[in-house]
């Protein structure tokens, strides 16, 4: 899961590039695109991209670190249950607590 988390906060890193290169257009004249309607279109045009790509950056920085988040919390849920499995009796005087042998066969419990 590492991998994965890391892939998605290099994604929010290019997206911040992508914000970066947005924002280094965002006041179009009329001059520029022949047309004080065109120049008005097209600046709220890239004023909603370069607010788009932060919130493409952002987000995918947050699941990057959910994801790493969660690989923690199943580590350490793992290792709770290892502990109560380790914790069960696997042998006992009563058929009712013996976990070792089911019906002539290995509980699955004492190989996890």
């Amino acid at each position: 899961m590492t991998g994965q988390a890391q892939q998605l906060d290099d994604a929010g890193t290019d997206m911040e590039g992508v914000t970066s290169a947005v924002k280094a257009r965002t006041s179009y004249s009329y001059r520029d695109v022949g047309g004080e309607d065109a120049a008005s279109a097209l600046n709220a045009f890239v004023k909603a991209w370069e607010a788009e790509a932060k919130t493409l950056a952002s987000a995918l920085h947050e699941l990057g670190g959910k994801v790493q988040l969660s690989k923690k919390t199943y580590r350490g849920t793992d290792g709770l249950v290892r502990t109560h499995v380790d914790s069960v009796p696997t042998g006992g005087t009563s058929s009712l607590t013996d976990t070792s042998t089911q019906g002539g066969r290995t509980s699955v419990l004492s190989s996890y």
